[in-house]
């Protein structure tokens, strides 16, 4: 038995119709699944990653300043005060980072950054309005009461006073120094005498210095103070 032509021209139109659907569904359908896992799939915020490592390099810059701080000095005072200045300010290039960070490391490292800055920003205004004048006006806060010298290091015995008047300490440090580089050498605090305003230094042995402040040199004594030290070559070892 024989087909009609009507029915073959129907099966072929709809063979094409078919063709054609699928051909406009298969792309919109592979876009649609596509998103889809795109959405499923959590995809790491690489912000939130360079923030904390930005926050991260910052610590370790104000560990390594501070522990330059205890055991470098320039010979120069001004650079000094400017190298405390710049350790003050590290803190605030981290408040930045932290508010970028999301809820609770965010959290953490405000919690963390906070008593930082409540010691740092009152420092710097006090720095910007004492230290800062005192170190462009050459005001001496320092003066050298006895130093010797022995072999590569030097012992020194100074009176010292705080910029800005009678908030800090005022007394007579007793440090050793060793220099590493031209205007700059190593320090190591052997003793402080609060309220102490004199004193001599004295050699009584190898590496041993002798250190005596009077009685009308120190308020806070009611006799003369003797005391003896051994120091090291290299200050530390």
């Amino acid at each position: 038995m024989k087909k009609k032509p009507g029915l073959k021209v129907r099966a072929v139109c709809e063979r094409v119709a078919d063709a054609i659907r699928f051909r406009w569904r298969t792309p919109s359908t592979r876009c649609c699944l596509q998103g889809h896992a795109q959405m499923s799939v959590p995809v790491p915020s690489d912000r939130s990653s360079s923030h904390v490592r930005h926050l991260v390099f910052l610590a370790a810059v104000m560990i390594a300043m501070y522990l330059c701080m205890r055991t470098l000095r320039f010979t120069h005072h001004g650079l000094n005060v400017a190298f405390a200045s710049l350790f003050l300010s590290v803190p605030l290039f981290g408040i930045r980072p932290a508010l970028r960070l999301r809820r609770w490391p965010k959290i953490l490292a405000l919690v963390l950054l906070t008593p930082l800055l409540a010691i740092s920003i009152p420092r710097l205004l006090m720095m910007a309005t004492n230290d800062i004048p005192d170190a462009i006006g050459h005001v001496q806060l320092s003066r050298e009461l006895g130093s010797l010298q022995q072999g590569q290091y030097s012992v020194h015995l100074a009176w010292e006073e705080t910029a800005g008047g009678a908030v800090g300490p005022h007394g007579v440090s007793l440090e050793q120094r060793r220099s590493i580089l031209p205007g700059l050498y190593i320090v190591k605090s052997v003793d402080y005498f609060e309220g102490a305003s004199e004193g001599s230094l004295s050699w009584v042995g190898p590496n041993t210095v002798s250190l005596y402040i009077p009685l009308a040199g120190y308020d806070q004594d009611q006799k003369d103070l003797r005391r003896v030290y051994s120091l090291k070559p290299w200050l530390y070892f």
